[in-house]
C-alpha cells in the first residue's frame, strides 16, 4: 500500500536541451527499416522515452549505502517491492526533438576472433541518430518537507553530470552511442506556502528564472582511462556500403558527412587483442567476460562490460577510389564479375591526429595492465583497426599518450622512452599485477 502523501510544498523545474554528442541507438524492437530501428511516436518522430532516460540518470548517480532510503524516496520505490510502495519525488518527460533528427543506418558485422574475419551469417545493419540533434528536456521536482535538501543536491547531481557529458543513453554506450550534454539550463522554483508562486504554477507561468545553489554530490568513481593520438600509417577503411551505381561499392563510414572511427570497430579490434594477450599468459577468460562484457548464447542473458571506447572524428585525410580484382588462385587469371572500388581514407605527410579514448569503470590493477599492452600493440603498429588489413590498411602510429588513474597525477608521453623510471614503474605494475593474477584458465 501507498504511504501517506506528506504536504505538497512546492516544484523545481528544470528546462534546457539535450544534444546528443554521438550518434545514438534508441531501439523500437521494430525492424522494419533495418534489422534494428529507433523508436519513433505514432506521427513517426524521433525521441527519448523517458522511462530510458531515468533508468539512465538512476543507475549513474551511485552513492554509498547510508543514502539507500533517501535513494528510494527520491527515484521511488523498485518495480520488485510489494510493500510499502513509494511514489518518486522527481519527474521527467518524454525527450521530444527540436527538430527532425536525421537518421541513418549503419552497416555491422560479427567478427570470429579466432580466425580474424567475418562471422558466416553474421551481418546486419541498424539505425543510429545522427550526432547534433537535440531534444527538449523538462525534469520536476516536488518538495514536501521530507529531506527537501536531499533532492535539491540529487537535482544539482543530475544538473553536474548531464552538462559535463557524462551520462549516455540507448544501446551499445560502452562503444561510445549515446553520450549527451545539457544546454541553455533554466531552473524555475514555486513555493507553495506563497500565493504568487501558486498562482504562477497554475498558469504555468516560466517566464522568470530561480537561482539554484545547492551542492552536488561529490562522486569519484575509480576509473582507468587511456587517451593516446595516432596518424594513420598507410590506410584506413571501416567499411559502409554503397547502392548508388555512381558512387563506389564501399567507402570509409561517415556520421554527418565526416568520416569517423566507430566505437565498435576500435572495441572489436582491442577486445581480440586482449582475449590474445590473455589466453598467452593462462589467464581466466572471465577477465574478458568482465572488461567487455558477455551474452551467454544458451540462456540469452547478457552481461555489461566495464570498458568504454568512444567514437572519433578523423579529420584532414584524403579520400581516394580504388579498383580492386579478385585473382582466380587456379588459373592466376581476374575472375570475371568480381571487380571491386573502394574509397578508403590515405595517409599523408603531417596528418592531423586521431584521438582513442578508453575507460574502464570500477578498474582493477590488473584489467588496466592488459589495456596498458593492448595499448602498446597499437603504439608500434603491431594492431591494425577496420577492413582489409590483409593489404595494410588499419596501422596507426602512436604520437601522444595521457594515462589517468584515481586522483595521481596522469602520466603523459610522446615517447615510452621519455618517461621517468618512477613513472615506468607505476606503469609496469599494473602490467605486473596481470602476470601475477593466479587464476586457472576456463577451458
Amino acid at each position: 500500500m501507498l504511504d501517506n502523501k506528506p504536504l505538497l510544498k512546492g516544484k523545481i523545474i528544470l528546462k534546457g536541451t539535450v544534444e546528443l554528442l554521438s550518434p545514438a541507438i534508441i531501439g523500437s524492437g521494430r525492424d522494419e527499416n533495418s534489422d534494428v530501428d529507433v523508436l519513433r511516436d505514432s506521427e513517426g518522430k524521433v525521441y527519448i522515452p523517458a522511462t530510458s532516460f531515468t533508468g539512465v540518470l538512476r543507475h549513474a548517480i551511485k552513492l554509498d549505502n547510508s543514502y539507500k532510503d533517501k535513494l528510494e524516496l527520491f527515484w521511488g520505490s523498485p518495480m520488485e517491492k510489494e510493500k510499502q510502495l513509494r511514489q518518486s519525488s522527481i519527474k521527467i518527460d518524454d525527450l521530444l526533438p527540436d527538430s527532425e533528427p536525421k537518421v541513418v543506418i549503419r552497416d555491422g558485422v560479427k567478427i570470429d576472433n579466432k580466425k580474424g574475419i567475418a562471422e558466416e551469417g553474421a551481418k546486419f545493419d541498424y539505425e543510429v541518430i545522427e550526432p547534433g540533434a537535440k531534444f527538449n528536456l523538462n525534469i520536476e521536482v516536488t518538495l514536501d518537507g521530507n529531506d527537501d535538501d536531499f533532492k535539491k543536491r540529487m537535482l544539482a547531481t543530475i544538473i553536474k553530470y548531464l552538462e559535463d557529458g557524462q551520462i549516455n543513453i540507448g544501446a551499445k554506450t560502452n562503444s561510445g552511442f549515446g553520450r549527451i550534454k545539457l544546454t541553455n539550463c533554466k531552473i524555475y522554483t514555486f513555493d507553495f506556502t506563497r500565493k504568487e508562486d501558486v498562482l504562477r504554477w497554475l498558469k504555468q507561468n516560466f517566464s522568470a528564472q530561480s537561482e539554484f545553489n545547492a551542492d552536488p554530490f561529490e562522486l569519484k568513481p575509480k576509473t582507468f582511462t587511456i587517451s593516446a593520438d595516432f596518424v594513420i600509417k598507410n590506410s584506413l577503411i571501416v567499411r559502409s556500403y554503397n547502392f548508388d551505381p555512381n558512387e563506389p561499392d564501399i567507402e570509409h563510414i561517415k556520421s554527418n558527412g565526416k568520416p569517423v572511427l566507430p566505437g565498435t570497430s576500435i572495441k572489436g579490434a582491442i577486445r581480440a587483442r586482449a582475449e590474445r594477450i590473455v589466453k598467452t599468459l593462462g589467464k581466466s577468460e572471465s577477465i574478458i567476460k568482465d572488461l567487455f562484457g558477455d551474452v551467454d548464447e544458451k540462456s540469452k542473458e547478457a552481461k555489461k562490460g566495464k570498458i568504454t571506447v568512444e567514437e572519433t572524428i578523423i579529420d584532414g585525410y584524403p579520400e581516394e577510389v580504388q579498383t580492386r580484382i579478385k585473382i582466380d588462385r587456379f588459373t592466376g587469371g581476374a575472375i570475371e564479375g568480381a571487380l571491386l572500388e573502394t574509397k578508403p581514407l590515405f595517409s599523408q605527410k603531417n596528418g592531423k591526429t586521431i584521438n582513442l579514448k578508453i575507460t574502464i569503470r570500477d578498474y582493477k590493477d590488473y584489467e588496466a595492465g592488459l589495456m596498458l599492452l593492448v595499448l602498446k600493440d597499437l603504439w608500434t603498429a603491431d594492431l591494425p583497426i577496420g577492413g582489409e588489413k590483409a593489404i595494410g590498411r588499419g596501422v596507426l602510429e602512436g604520437k601522444y599518450a595521457e594515462i589517468k588513474f584515481d586522483d595521481e597525477e596522469p602520466i603523459k608521453f610522446n615517447k615510452i622512452s621519455e618517461l621517468t623510471e618512477e613513472k615506468k614503474n607505476k606503469l609496469q605494475s599494473f602490467v605486473q599485477a596481470l602476470v601475477n593474477l593466479r587464476m586457472e584458465a576456463k577451458k
